[in-house]
């Protein structure tokens, strides 16, 4: 029984690190299969990190709450293995603290004895490579720590327990591992979409078939204004049969490019092309820029992005922060208030006149501007400003 019962515990341990199951389900596993009435199940990945409460299991959530946020620092179980140095180990809470010192703790007497019940416990305190080092803990890693108990009428564990838990150990380190590397990753690639809905184009990834993969902000409103572009059962699509053709090729020869393949070089349609979209509503057509990501990519999966799409719309007017001009470039505001107006095309009688200054006034603030920013002529201080500051939404 206890040998089925493991193996249940393992694959839960692996199902919720990929978040196929909760971690509480590995909780009333582990509860059952040591029979016990518990269960708490801590991480900690770095010493300056948060503590993850992966599952607390037979308290209420009120306790739960309190036990992170003022017992679990000095949790005398967990406090025990770190100043010993007991890691990956499987041990009884006899082995770390007496039953004496468990219940003279502040632990015990004020969170414990007038709530839930917790008095025998089998345990491990494991380490968990990366992060910072933990005082007491292996350099260059946090901590976990998984404990279950029985109440104090209840039998003690024996050996037989810890020997179960100590099989289990690896799994569970395992487990919380790729648990770690999966957020890691999750975390970078929200930061990195974040980043990119910054941009003022459109960046589109694309798989080896042409399939949408991820889409910024500002090619999502592009696609969304049906005007030159669509997306048709997850597919980017240009709406000139012609512009469409060209699109498509580009962005399989960029896609076999990414798998290994050399590159056409035929000017048209292949890695890295240029090619321009043509809109129906009669305003100027997007440009756009397909690309390879990376080289030697053999065993590209069908969800990889294998291409990007990089979309331009010149109809877009620039939208330049004033108080940006002001910090980068040292402007005043009326300086800056002028500049970001020339950055969207407007000439400059027209400036003049949209804020309400003499042309002579505007022109002298230009020359001032220029002479901030070390530009050469009007022409110069807008591409200076359109480089700087553009790019960004």
């Amino acid at each position: 029984m206890e040998t089925r019962q493991e193996t249940e515990a393992v694959g839960l341990l692996y199902d919720a690190a990929l978040g196929h199951v909760a971690w509480s389900e590995v909780g009333r596993c582990l509860r059952a299969l040591f029979d016990g009435s518990t269960l708490t199940f801590t991480a900690q990945y770095a010493s300056d990190g948060p503590v993850d409460m992966l599952t607390m299991l037979g308290i209420t959530p009120k306790e739960a709450e309190l036990y992170g946020a003022h017992y679990y620092q000095d949790d005398p179980w967990r406090v025990a293995a770190l100043e010993r140095g007991v890691f990956d180990r499987a041990v009884l809470g006899t082995d770390l603290v007496s039953d004496l010192d468990w219940q003279q703790s502040r632990i015990y007497c004020e969170l414990v004895k007038p709530n839930t019940d917790v008095f025998h416990g089998v345990m491990a305190v494991g380490s968990l490579p990366g992060g910072g080092p933990l005082e007491g803990s292996l350099p260059g890693g946090g901590v976990y720590a998984l404990g279950i108990h029985r109440p104090r009428r209840a039998s003690p564990f024996d050996r037989s327990a810890t020997e179960i838990l100590q099989r289990l150990l690896p799994h569970i380190g395992r487990a919380l591992q790729v648990r770690g590397r999966l957020d890691m990753g999750q975390q970078a690639a929200t930061g990195a979409a974040a980043a990119l809905d910054c941009l003022s184009f459109g960046v589109v990834q694309l798989s080896a078939a042409g399939r949408l993969v991820t889409a910024n902000r500002a090619a999502l409103d592009m696609m969304a204004a049906n005007d030159g572009l669509l997306v048709t059962a997850g597919i980017v699509h240009a709406l000139s049969p012609g512009d469409d053709e060209r699109l498509q090729r580009a962005i399989a020869q960029a896609a076999r490019t990414t798998g290994g393949e050399a590159a056409s070089g035929d000017g048209e349609g292949g890695a890295g092309s240029h090619l321009h979209i043509a809109r129906p509503s009669g305003r100027r057509a997007y440009t756009a820029i397909v690309t390879p990501l990376g080289l030697d990519r053999r065993a590209l999966l069908s969800h990889q992005p294998a291409a990007m799409l990089i979309l331009t719309d010149p109809e877009a007017v620039p939208r330049i922060d004033a108080r940006a001009l002001s910090a980068v470039f040292g402007l005043t505001p009326a300086e800056a208030r002028l500049v970001s107006l020339l950055a969207t095309g407007m000439p400059l009688p027209a400036v003049a006149r949209h804020l309400g200054v003499s042309f002579e006034t505007a022109r002298k603030q230009v020359a001032t501007a220029r002479a901030k920013t070390r530009t050469a002529s009007q022409v110069d201080l807008v591409r200076m400003v359109l480089t700087a500051l553009a790019p960004v939404r």
